[in-house]
């Protein structure tokens, strides 16, 4: 059933759902098609792809079993592992404060540079790539922002970012200020580079690009523009997401539970995040001790060794 939840989530944000509509009017090949080709947009590994498209087959023959689904199981009557190839990829996991040097180099760059779209999408990306590190939004939070309704500049120049539930995946509403340093990006890029982005007049939506307001595709080509030329390796959003809550489980148990929190994660979520981040810290705390042992007895078998064979020499004598 969560993939079920998830597919009509889908139809709603791509304005499809009508609930007048039952499952076996809801799910037809075009929409299918669609579903795919968002979650290869998004990252998602070809396994989840996969199995979400399995799941849904199985779903549907419980709901309408009088119906062929073989387009949902067997896109283009190959088998899912043929029509969606690949199997788990090595990813990296980066410590935040490690990217986070590089966004703030990309910020003063921006602040540098002459006037022009250089500049412009420089302080642009400086201040979404910071709000991705310290907050973690999904991409679906950050399309629809706007200037009145999801920010607000606090007198003592703190922003405070504002998603309302129809804005987040699990509908709960998300309200949480930045820090100094990241309301400055915020607040550069609002005063010396948003107006200048063409039809920026127009509208007010928050994040904006050369040809109007940015796009699900708009945000992913930033994060993978900047990271390619930070690390060698183009990686998404989502990539951002993960490199958040690994740090945070790095830094402590409590503070996964917190990041789990801030990125909209439901409670059971925020538990299975603790419960690895624990046992995180238990290998690490192992690790720790073995080291610890390892120099306290660096050299002894060595130490032993010469001594035996100073004994031996000496009885050769």
């Amino acid at each position: 059933m969560q993939t079920y939840g998830q597919w009509l989530d889908f139809l709603a944000r791509t304005e499809a759902l009508d609930e007048a509509e039952g499952p076996g009017e809801r799910v037809t090949p075009a929409r299918v098609a669609a579903w795919r080709r968002e979650g290869k947009l998004r990252g998602l590994a070809p396994t989840s792809r996969r199995q979400r498209l399995a799941n849904l087959g199985a779903i549907l023959r419980l709901l309408v079993p009088d119906r062929n689904w073989s387009f949902v199981i067997r896109p283009g009557n190959r088998s899912l592992k043929r029509a969606i190839r690949g199997g788990p990829k090595p990813f990296i996991v980066r410590d935040v404060a490690e990217v986070l040097v590089h966004v703030q180099k990309l910020h003063r760059q921006g602040l540098a540079a002459a006037d022009g779209p250089e500049r412009w999408r420089a302080l642009r990306d400086a201040a979404l790539l910071a709000l991705w590190l310290t907050r973690a939004p999904r991409v679906g939070s950050l399309v629809p922002m706007t200037m009145d309704r999801h920010i607000a500049l606090g007198p003592d120049g703190i922003w405070t970012l504002r998603f309302p539930g129809e804005h987040t995946k699990n509908g709960r509403m998300l309200d949480y200020p930045l820090d100094a340093e990241r309301s400055t990006m915020l607040t550069d890029y609002l005063e010396h580079a948003r107006a200048r982005f063409p039809k920026a007049g127009a509208t007010g939506l928050l994040w904006m690009g050369m040809k109007g307001p940015m796009t699900r595709e708009g945000f992913q080509q930033i994060a993978k523009r900047r990271t390619l030329a930070w690390f060698g390796k183009a990686n998404g959003p989502h990539a951002f997401r993960k490199w958040f809550r690994a740090t945070a489980a790095r830094r402590s148990p409590e503070l996964a539970m917190d990041a789990a929190d801030i990125m909209g994660h439901t409670a059971e979520v925020s538990v299975q995040d603790y419960s690895e981040a624990s046992g995180l810290h238990a290998a690490l705390r192992h690790g720790d001790h073995l080291a610890e042992r390892r120099a306290r007895h660096a050299g002894r078998a060595e130490r032993a060794f010469a001594a035996e064979r100073a004994r031996w020499e000496e009885g050769d004598q």
